[in-house]
C-alpha cells in the first residue's frame, strides 16, 4: 500500500504541475484569461494548497504558518489571499479529487475492496448551515418564519463504503431535493457499482433509471412502509418475492423528463426482500436477483453498509469541521466544500497502510481496533504541505504511519443507540462566525 500511495501523491502533484504549465487547462480552473499570469505572492499552486489545508483559525495566524510550511521568508496578507481566492473556480478540488480517485483504483488493483464483484456506493444527502448574509441566501436560499432565518446548502454524495472514498460530492441550493441530485447522479453511476439507498429514495422512476440504464445499474432501496406494495409483501410473510411495480402519475411525468415515454401499464419487474430487525421489519427494493446467487441472508449486512455515508457526512462535518467556512462568499463555500472532500479522501487513503499493520497487530484484543480518525487527520494536516512541496515522501509516509499506529481505538460491534432528533442548526459541533475565528 506504501508504494501505491507514494504513485497516488506523484499523480496529484503532477496535476498541480500539468495545470500551472499548462495555459489552457489554467484558463480553465480561473475565472478570467488574465489571473494567475502574474508573479504574486500566492500563485495557482501554493493557493489551491492553502485551501487544501482547511483554514479554521483566523487567516492572518494560517497565513503565517503556511509560508513558515514552505520555508518563505515572504508572507501575505488576508485581503491578498481573499483576491486570489476570488480568481480560483472551486470545481478544481473536484477534478483534483478525480485524479486521486482514479489514481487509487488504478495503483491498489485487486486490493480495491468489492462485494461480490461489486463497488458498494452508499448514497445520502445533508444540510449545510450557512452565515446568513445576503450573498449566501441570493445563491443558496434557506428558510424562515415569524422568529427566525437560516441560510443553509444541500449536499449529496455517492461513497465508496468498503474503500471510504467519496466518489461523487454535490452541492445545490437549499430547495434543491436530494432526490432531484439523486437522479441527476444515476448518470456517473459506473457498471461495477452497487448503490445503496435509504426509504426516501424509494419510487418508481429511481428504480426505472437504474434499471433502463444503457446497461442495467444494480441497485438496493429500502421501501417505504406506506406503499401497498410493502404492505402487501409484509403481509404475506414471504422472505423474498419478485413483483412488478405500477408507475404514479409522478413517475410517468418525471420520466417523460428524462426521455421515457411510459404509461400506467409500463410495469417493472423488481425483487422485494424482507429483513428482520429486533424491533421492525424493513423491506428492500432490488434487481439483485437469487438465481445471480444473491441470497435472502446477504441483505440484512449488505443494506447496513449504507451507514457508512452517514459516517462519512459526520467526519466531515464534526472532524474536519465543513461547516466553519473560511470565507463568506459563494465562491469560498465552494471552494472549502470540495477541499473538505479532498481533504477526507487524502486522509482515508493515507491511513489505510496504518489500518492494515493494527489489523495484524491487534490480533489478540477483545475487540478489534482501528486508527483514530480525529487524530490522524490532525497529524496529516500538519504534514499536509511538506506531502506536496517535498521531492521525496516516502519518510513523511512511514512518518504519518508511525503516528496513525500509536492512535488506535476499538470497534464495538452491535451496538445500537435510540436516535435523538435535533434542530438542524444544531446538528454538528462547528459553524462560521462572522467576526471571529480563534487564533490558536
Amino acid at each position: 500500500m506504501l508504494d501505491a500511495n507514494i504513485k497516488i501523491i506523484s499523480e496529484l502533484k503532477n496535476f498541480i504541475v500539468l495545470v500551472c504549465s499548462n495555459s489552457r487547462l489554467l484558463e480553465k480552473f480561473s475565472n478570467a484569461p488574465e489571473n494567475f499570469t502574474r508573479n504574486r505572492k500566492l500563485p495557482f499552486d501554493k493557493l489551491v494548497l492553502f485551501i487544501m489545508k482547511l483554514c479554521k483559525k483566523t487567516l492572518s495566524v494560517e497565513l503565517e504558518q503556511f509560508f513558515e510550511d514552505i520555508n518563505s521568508p515572504m508572507n501575505c496578507s488576508v485581503s491578498a489571499f481573499t483576491q486570489q481566492r476570488l480568481k480560483l473556480e472551486p470545481f478544481f478540488f473536484y477534478y483534483w479529487n478525480t485524479v486521486l480517485l482514479d489514481s487509487f483504483y488504478h495503483y491498489y488493483g485487486d486490493k480495491v475492496k468489492k462485494w461480490h464483484g461489486y463497488r458498494i456506493i452508499a448514497a445520502d444527502g445533508s444540510n449545510i448551515s450557512l452565515v446568513n448574509n445576503m450573498a449566501l441566501n441570493k445563491h443558496f436560499g434557506g428558510q424562515s418564519n415569524q422568529s427566525i432565518s437560516f441560510v443553509q446548502a444541500k449536499t449529496f454524495y455517492h461513497y465508496d463504503v468498503l474503500n471510504e472514498l467519496v466518489v461523487l460530492p454535490k452541492i445545490a441550493k437549499y430547495r434543491h431535493g436530494e432526490l432531484q441530485m439523486a437522479y441527476e447522479a444515476i448518470s456517473g453511476i459506473e457498471e461495477d457499482m452497487l448503490t445503496i439507498y435509504d426509504r426516501c429514495y424509494s419510487n418508481y422512476k429511481m428504480a426505472a433509471l437504474h434499471i433502463w440504464h444503457e446497461k442495467e445499474r444494480k441497485f438496493v432501496i429500502r421501501g417505504k412502509e406506506r406503499l401497498n406494495l410493502i404492505k402487501s409483501f409484509i403481509k404475506s410473510g414471504k422472505r423474498s418475492d419478485v413483483v412488478e411495480m405500477e408507475p404514479s402519475a409522478e413517475a410517468i411525468i418525471g420520466l417523460k423528463q428524462c426521455g421515457f415515454i411510459i404509461t400506467k401499464k409500463t410495469l417493472l419487474k423488481v425483487r422485494l426482500v424482507r429483513v428482520e430487525l429486533p424491533q421492525s421489519v424493513e423491506v428492500l427494493i432490488t434487481n439483485l436477483w437469487e438465481e445471480e446467487g444473491f441470497g435472502t441472508e446477504l441483505f440484512k449486512d449488505l443494506y447496513a453498509m449504507r451507514w457508512g455515508v452517514e459516517t462519512n457526512i459526520s467526519i466531515q462535518k464534526n472532524i474536519l469541521q465543513l461547516e466553519s467556512f473560511s470565507g463568506l462568499t459563494v465562491r469560498s463555500v465552494l471552494q472549502d466544500f470540495f477541499a473538505t472532500v479532498m481533504m477526507a479522501n487524502l486522509h482515508s487513503l493515507l491511513i489505510k497502510d496504518a489500518q492494515q499493520t493494527v489489523d495484524n497487530t491487534t490480533k489478540h484484543c477483545k475487540h478489534p481496533m482501528k486508527v483514530n480518525k480525529n487524530k490522524s487527520f490532525g497529524k496529516l494536516k500538519v504534514n499536509l504541505i511538506d506531502l506536496f512541496i517535498v521531492d521525496s515522501v516516502d519518510a513523511i509516509l512511514q512518518k504519518l504511519h508511525d503516528h496513525f499506529v500509536k492512535d488506535v481505538i476499538p470497534i464495538r460491534k452491535g451496538r445500537s443507540f435510540k436516535r435523538v432528533r435535533k434542530n438542524p442548526q444544531t446538528k454538528s459541533k462547528y459553524k462560521t462566525f462572522p467576526n471571529f475565528k480563534p487564533a490558536y
